[in-house]
């Protein structure tokens, strides 16, 4: 992330806190994590299955705005998403312009990153810094992400 939106990510979460302010109705980054925890564990049993899963929002892997998504290490393209299955993840970039995708494109197998960006708050038309955990597993990386900080909904 260029330094100036890690500088802009920064004020805001300061400003709002760091914990999500979205009460219920969106996932904290404690879930998101344990929910990563879970797809991996559930990647390293059988990559064909837990991927239909994350596709088809069982249960196990969806809560709220939290969803797993994968991406394939060779082209980029994602496996397991709930709107972008066959994009390139190393497209995605966030209203500053920063590659996020690209950054989460680099994780190593075995490896887990955090990657902070900021994205639309859904229903409404503010910004809020999101994080996504991103574990690679073999060919795949996936992830989960969660708001850090909350906004009012307008």
């Amino acid at each position: 992330m260029p330094k100036a939106s890690m500088i802009v990510v920064a004020l805001i979460v300061s400003v709002l806190g760091g914990a999500s302010a979205f009460g219920g109705e969106f996932g904290s980054t404690q879930e998101a994590k344990k929910l990563l925890d879970r797809a991996v564990s559930e990647m390293r049993i059988d990559k064909l299955k837990a991927i239909t899963k994350f596709n088809y929002n069982d249960p196990l892997f969806r809560d709220r705005d939290l969803f797993v998504f994968c991406f394939n290490k060779a082209d980029g393209k994602f496996t397991a998403h709930e709107a972008m299955v066959g994009w390139d993840v190393r497209t995605l970039h966030d209203i500053w312009g920063s590659p996020f995708g690209e950054e989460m494109f680099a994780v190593k197998d075995g490896e887990m990153i955090e990657v902070t960006y900021l994205w639309p708050v859904p229903g409404s038309t503010m910004l809020s810094p999101r994080r996504a955990y991103v574990a690679g597993i073999g060919d795949q990386a996936c992830g989960v992400s969660a708001y850090l900080a909350g906004v009012e909904r307008d």
